[in-house]
């Protein structure tokens, strides 16, 4: 009986062996053979499944924007949505509008902002390293703190939440 490979699998596993000898050295310096040792096979068999370095390097790319924006639009639905039965405070805005009238209110608003921030700027830098920061970290907090204002106040319609990612990039191109 011969033997039935999963393709996906093995392409998966050399791209994950790819990633492991960037974490060594420099992407320019990784060779086709490295990932193949890397990834327990031979450099003849991984050229079955990549012809070269640049398709390797292409499909890895492929895999980190899938990736990322899968991760992105859970996090945005996530926020738009929650989920069933989930605490979530639901007088949000009233407490941001109070704030503008009551000082102590106003202290803890800042106060829980400022821990957003330092909070986002931190995994932001985890992430991208230290060409981000506050700016960045910031413009997170805006698009964050709006949806969760909207979606309290029934404002969204829906058709952001389901494409969210899209529709920036949308945006973007203009």
């Amino acid at each position: 009986m011969p033997l039935i490979v999963d393709k996906q699998a093995v392409r998966m596993d050399i791209l994950m062996a790819f990633q492991r000898c960037i974490d060594r050295k420099p992407l320019t310096n990784v060779s086709l053979r490295d990932i193949a040792a890397e990834a327990s096979m031979s450099h003849a068999k991984l050229l079955n499944y990549f012809d070269s370095k640049e398709e390797l390097l292409v499909s890895y790319v492929r895999y980190t924007r899938d990736y990322m924006s899968e991760k992105c639009v859970a996090f945005m639905s996530y926020v738009a949505r929650g989920r069933v039965g989930e605490q979530r405070p639901n007088a949000t805005t009233q407490t941001y509008v109070l704030a503008h009238y009551n000082e102590r209110v106003a202290e803890l608003i800042k106060e829980e902002f400022a821990e957003w921030r330092r909070i986002m700027e931190k995994c932001l830098k985890r992430i991208y390293g230290d060409e981000v920061g506050a700016r960045e970290a910031e413009g997170m907090m805006i698009l964050i703190a709006g949806t969760f204002i909207c979606n309290y106040n029934n404002a969204l319609t829906g058709g952001i939440s389901d494409n969210i990612i899209g529709s920036f990039d949308k945006l973007l191109q203009s």
